[in-house]
C-alpha cells in the first residue's frame, strides 16, 4: 500500500514539526523533526526529538541521527511509533480507552556506534497506524511513513558546548531527506533530586559532593570543611518559630536548636535566600515548566544575604552561595515531614 501525499502532509504537519532543509532531487522523501524537551540541556539527563519521515515510493528504509558530540550510554532511537486510539482496544495484553496514545512497534532494531544512531524501519506496519478505524491486528501495510523518538543523553564532554543533530531518512528504493537542527546549549550546571534529610540522621549537606551525610560520616571521614548547612527540625527554640530549617555551621550558635557542630569542626559560613515561588519543573519532577538556568545563576546577587533560612514549607527552596565562592546552587524542598524529615533537590553550578 502506498500513501498518497495527503496523508503524508497530514501525519507531519499535524505534529508542528520544524521544517527541514533537505530532500532527495525527486522530492520523494520528506522529514521534519521536533525538540520534544524544552528544559535546560543538563549533563546526565536526556533530550527528546520526534522524528517525522514520509516516502512516496515504497517503504521507509533507515533513519539516523549523527550528534555533533557523541552522546552517553542510552543515547539513540526508540522501537516505537504512537498513535492516539479512537475506540478503547487491546494491544499485546495491555487495555488503552479512547484518547490514549499506543505504543505500536515501526523499528526492527537500532544501534548507537560514536556519535551515530541508526533505527531499521519495519517494511510492514499494523494498519491501524495509518487508518485509525480499521481493527487492530486485521491487516498489514507498507509502512510509508512514521514518527520516531529519539533520545540524547547529554555527555560530560558536551558540559558548557553546543550540540546539534543532522536527521536522515531513506526509503527502500534509496531516497533521502535530512533534517539539521539549530545548535543547543549545553547547562554548566549539575542537579541531583530527592536527596532525603533527617533531624537525627543524615542532616550535614555538602553542595560540592551534592550529598547528605551524617554526623558519624562527618567525623570519621573529616569532611567538616565540606559542609555547607545542617538541616535541623525544631517546632520552637529561643522564643520564635523555628520549623524547618538549614544553618550554616558558621551561624551563630542561637540559631542552633541543638549541639550540631562541634567546636573542632570547620565551620563554613554559606550565603542563603529563602524563595517561595522558584519551583524548577526539573527539580519538582512535574509542572509548571519554569526552569532555573544558568543565567539565572550568572546574575545571582546574594553577597550580603544572610547564613540560614527558617520555617521552610513544600515547594520553597533557597540560593545559596558556599563559603569559598566556589558554588552557586539552588535547594528545592520537594516535601517535609513532622517527624523531622526533609527531601530536597539541588541545582549547583560552579562559579
Amino acid at each position: 500500500m502506498k500513501i498518497d501525499g495527503n496523508i503524508i502532509y497530514v501525519m507531519l504537519s499535524l505534529c508542528l514539526f520544524v521544517s527541514c532543509d533537505g530532500d532527495d532531487d525527486g522530492g520523494l522523501m520528506r522529514n521534519e523533526f521536533l525538540k520534544k524537551t524544552i528544559s535546560p540541556a543538563i549533563v546526565g539527563e536526556r533530550l527528546e526529538f520526534a522524528y517525522a519521515m514520509g516516502s512516496l515510493d515504497g517503504p521507509l528504509g533507515t533513519a539516523t541521527a549523527t550528534a555533533s558530540v557523541a552522546g552517553a550510554a542510552g543515547t539513540g532511537f526508540e522501537e516505537y511509533s504512537y498513535y492516539t486510539t479512537r475506540t478503547a482496544i487491546s494491544v499485546n495484553g495491555v487495555n488503552y480507552a479512547a484518547g490514549n496514545d499506543v505504543p505500536l512497534k515501526t523499528v526492527s532494531g537500532t544501534s548507537t556506534s560514536g556519535n551515530v544512531s541508526t533505527a531499521m524501519m519495519e517494511k510492514l506496519v499494523d494498519e491501524i497506524y495509518v487508518h485509525p478505524y480499521v481493527p487492530y491486528g486485521s491487516n498489514k501495510v507498507n509502512l510509508d511513513a512514521a514518527t520516531i523518538r529519539y533520545f540524547y543523553v547529554v555527555p560530560e564532554e558536551a558540559r558548557g558546548k553546543e550540540v546539534s543533530f543532522t536527521f536522515t531518512s531513506e526509503s527502500s528504493t534509496g531516497h533521502k531527506a535530512f533534517c539539521t537542527t539549530p545548535a543547543y546549549k549545553v547547562s554548566k550546571m549539575d542537579m541531583k533530586r530527592l536527596i532525603d534529610m533527617s533531624n537525627d540522621g543524615a542532616c550535614y549537606f555538602s553542595i560540592a559532593d551534592m550529598t547528605a551525610y551524617t554526623r558519624e560520616e562527618v567525623e570519621s571521614r573529616n569532611l567538616s570543611g565540606n559542609i555547607d548547612f545542617v538541616y535541623i527540625y525544631q517546632n520552637g527554640f529561643n522564643g520564635f518559630t523555628y520549623g524547618h530549617a538549614f544553618i550554616s555551621p558558621g551561624s551563630g550558635a542561637e540559631y542552633f536548636a541543638r549541639d550540631a557542630v562541634a567546636s573542632s569542626w570547620t565551620k563554613n559560613s554559606t550565603k542563603m535566600e529563602k524563595r517561595v515561588d522558584v519551583r524548577d519543573a526539573q527539580l519538582k519532577g512535574n509542572i509548571p515548566n519554569v526552569y532555573i538556568d544558568d543565567i539565572d545563576f550568572e546574575t545571582l546577587q546574594i553577597d550580603h544575604a544572610l547564613d540560614f533560612v527558617l520555617n521552610f514549607v513544600n515547594d520553597e527552596g533557597a540560593f545559596m552561595k558556599t563559603a569559598d565562592s566556589k558554588y552557586l546552587a539552588y535547594i528545592y524542598v520537594n516535601s517535609i515531614n513532622s517527624n523531622g524529615s526533609i527531601r530536597v533537590s539541588i541545582k549547583r553550578y560552579m562559579l
